[in-house]
């Protein structure tokens, strides 16, 4: 949908050094934006746009009814519009289009980072303030003092590690963002062999194979002899 009023740009523009009257123009117009295909692309919410592209208020649900009316109006006159590709009239706002507002539900912004080495450490008043350089800028918190002991402590007795801070937004600048209300969380990252390729898992080595003992029954019985014995088919 276009900007209401966006006749009045277009004589602005080069138009006017064409000849054509603002008549003209806001009749071409005005014959342009009752076609059946632009008045169902009339719908409550959708920004409408500017000259350049940009999104300048939106379509309101008095002008789609509005619509509607002249939508059906036009097709007691003329029948059903001819179909159109599903392509053709798929026309979206560009990706910058601001949300409007009665789209939004409330929500909250938790931002995490990352790392694997251990920072060096600014005592401030309210803790212990730690900074991490990413490629979008410098993260700052402020973690408690107890909580940067764990961190240490953590840091000592896994050969490898990854912290993961979390905290919502306390403020942003162009090269600093700082969050409040900080988590830490430390995991340990399991170490791959050298050469191992990826995805195999180490085979075990031979000295911690053991071999199957043979199995030896417990039962020491005698052996069978039959020197001495009767047949019981042959007696004496």
């Amino acid at each position: 949908p276009l900007k209401r009023g966006i006749h009045r740009e277009l004589m602005a523009t080069d138009f006017q050094d064409s000849g054509m009257k603002l008549a003209d123009l806001k009749r071409a117009m005005a014959r342009y934006c009752n076609r059946p295909r632009y008045l169902k692309a009339l719908r409550a919410g959708v920004p409408r746009i500017d000259l350049q592209g940009q999104p300048v208020g939106v379509v309101t649900p008095e002008e789609v009814a509005e619509a509607q009316i002249h939508l059906a109006t036009w097709k007691a006159q003329h029948g059903d519009p001819p179909a159109v590709s599903r392509s053709s009239e798929s026309v979206f706002p560009s990706n910058d289009t601001p949300v409007p507002k009665e789209h939004l539900v409330p929500g909250r912004l938790e931002l995490t980072v990352k790392f694997s080495e251990l920072p060096r450490p600014l005592a401030v008043q309210d803790g212990v303030k730690i900074g991490i350089e990413t490629g979008e800028g410098v993260v700052t918190a402020i973690l408690p003092r107890k909580i940067w002991r764990k961190l240490e402590q953590a840091a000592q007795d896994k050969p490898h590690w990854v912290a993961a801070l979390s905290g919502a937004l306390e403020h942003a600048t162009a090269t600093e963002i700082t969050l409040k209300h900080p988590t830490l969380q430390v995991f340990e990252k399991k170490s791959r062999p050298e050469g191992l390729p990826a995805g195999e898992a180490p085979a075990p080595s031979a000295s911690a194979v053991k071999e199957p003992e043979p199995m030896v029954s417990r039962l020491n019985y005698p052996p069978l002899s039959l020197k001495g014995r009767r047949s019981a088919s042959n007696p004496d």
